[in-house]
């Protein structure tokens, strides 16, 4: 099964725009494998989709064919949803068609043991005298946004946008899709990469790397078929996008679970961890962080250095928010006598003239005020990035319940909202220093204007400053890799 050949551009052509699609194992079951790839390669007109079923007359509306050798036409892309042992004769056959390359959405081989493991080699060695290149099997599908061409069943029209996921885990991949998608992330592609009989994570990694649609990678690992050739591509990649990687099997029962899971060996985590470092890859503990931090990259410009300013609205969560930035290695900075100066213009005479920065006083209405704080930290050059913890924004109970207002006022109140969220973004953009929330992360999930409003000012928030800080970390880091590669 090792896989030697490079993969040509024709043959990721095929995977990702092809003209023609066979479902092998297409069903009119709703929730099978093979009615949910149907719907998903049915969102788009642009190619030619051929469900094979021998006891189905059609699926989903179109002429079912008992073979794929039956179809009249040629066939690009093969899915495979048909049982495990049934899955080297349909791979014969694509052969015997001419199919181009494959998705192979079937369980049961090299993760199941030994046996598995000759089947899975079978596969490999079909393939590659057929000249198929394929993902998988165990995979849970890929997609594609610029041509809207979806194996993982996703209805409806794919938002384009710039971040790739790579999986090991097809339901990691799915989880990690939906947490994106969910705070504004658009994708160029994903795919779900099951037990790598053939294409492997190298072989993706390197894809991405040259394609233009993506420009940052996010990959959840349990095991790599071929370090050396990873970390190679990593560090060329990596000065040109971000990588970040979630990294499974550091412990003796995690290792177990990836061997059982996709049969990949996980690998000395230690040597991992060093060589993620050595080729700026970003590792994170987990996937939210990895959302965090992708989200972050996509959205933020880069810090010049660990500085950070704390505005609070008190002193308790500014106390507990510096304790968990110096815990990941983030500097508190020490104000300019001038920043000092202008914010004695605002705030009590208690206030500890240093930071973090207490307001102690202004509320939620008072956003003139709170913008005048945050504009002379942004301006204070011993700063490099802001966390701000204030309510500058209320979703639509507290307006209603609190303040009394109707909804047609609500209306007006989150317009204002909405314009004081992108002056924040013009302060971001002109001195290139992030701004990180935190107070309003809950309200994301009550209130979707809120969470519409923070994705339009692509303003990054957090749910805590333990979160807050280590996304941080990860950028400093990252610019700081950067510096020192690129000569800056």
């Amino acid at each position: 099964m090792n896989n030697i050949a490079r993969v040509t551009q024709d043959s990721w052509r095929y995977l990702f725009s092809p003209a023609s699609v066979a479902v092998i194992g297409a069903s009119n079951t709703p929730g099978t494998w093979g009615n949910n790839a149907m719907k998903g390669l049915l969102n788009t007109k642009d190619r030619h989709i051929y469900p094979v079923n021998p006891n189905s007359a059609e699926v989903l509306g179109k002429k079912a064919y008992r073979s794929v050798t039956d179809i009249p036409d040629a066939v690009d892309l093969a899915v495979i949803v048909v049982g495990e042992k049934l899955v080297p004769v349909v791979l014969r056959e694509c052969v015997s068609k001419g199919v181009k390359a494959a998705v192979i959405i079937t369980a049961g081989f090299g993760e199941t043991g030994e046996p598995g493991r000759k089947l899975e080699a079978e596969l490999a060695e079909i393939a590659s005298q057929g000249g198929i290149r394929f993902v998988g099997p165990n995979s849970m599908g890929h997609a594609d946004t610029r041509t809207q061409l979806s194996t993982f069943g996703q209805a409806g029209e794919m938002p384009r946008g710039q971040v790739a996921v790579l999986a090991q885990s097809g339901n990691m991949c799915l989880k990690i899709v939906r947490n994106l998608a969910e705070s504004g992330v658009a994708f160029s592609k994903y795919i779900s990469t099951g037990n790598e009989a053939d294409l492997r994570m190298e072989d993706y990694l390197e894809y991405l790397g040259e394609d233009d649609d993506t420009k940052i990678i996010a990959a959840y690992i349990e095991g790599l078929r071929d370090g050396r050739r990873f970390f190679q591509l990593a560090k060329e990649i990596t000065a040109r996008k971000p990588i970040v990687v979630v990294k499974a099997g550091g412990t003796q029962e995690s290792a177990r679970a990836v061997m059982s899971h996709t049969g990949a060996l996980a690998g000395a985590d230690a040597v991992y961890t060093a060589a993620f470092k050595q080729s700026g890859v970003i590792r994170v503990e987990d996937d939210d962080e990895l959302c965090d931090v992708v989200y972050a990259l996509l959205n933020s410009p880069l810090p010049r250095s660990n500085r950070v300013g704390i505005l609070s609205i008190g002193g308790g969560p500014g106390a507990m928010t510096a304790e968990a930035c110096e815990k990941e290695a983030l500097a508190i900075g020490a104000l300019q006598q001038g920043t000092i100066i202008k914010l004695d213009k605002y705030l009590p005479s208690r206030w500890p003239r240093r930071n973090p920065v207490d307001m102690a006083g202004p509320s939620a209405a008072e956003f003139s005020v709170i913008a005048d704080l945050l504009w002379a930290l942004i301006e204070d050059e011993n700063l490099d990035f802001i966390f701000l913890l204030a309510p500058i924004v209320m979703d639509r109970a507290l307006l209603a319940s609190r303040m009394g207002l109707s909804p047609e006022a609500i209306k007006a109140y989150r317009e204002k909202e909405e314009k004081n969220m992108m002056l924040i973004r013009e302060k971001v953009e002109k001195y290139q220093k992030p701004v990180v929330m935190m107070w309003q992360s809950r309200f994301f999930s009550n209130d979707p204007d809120i969470a519409s409003l923070f994705r339009k000012s692509k303003i990054i928030v957090c749910a805590n400053a333990r979160r807050a800080a280590r996304v941080m970390r990860h950028l400093v880091w990252y610019r700081q890799y950067l510096d020192a590669t690129l000569g800056k």
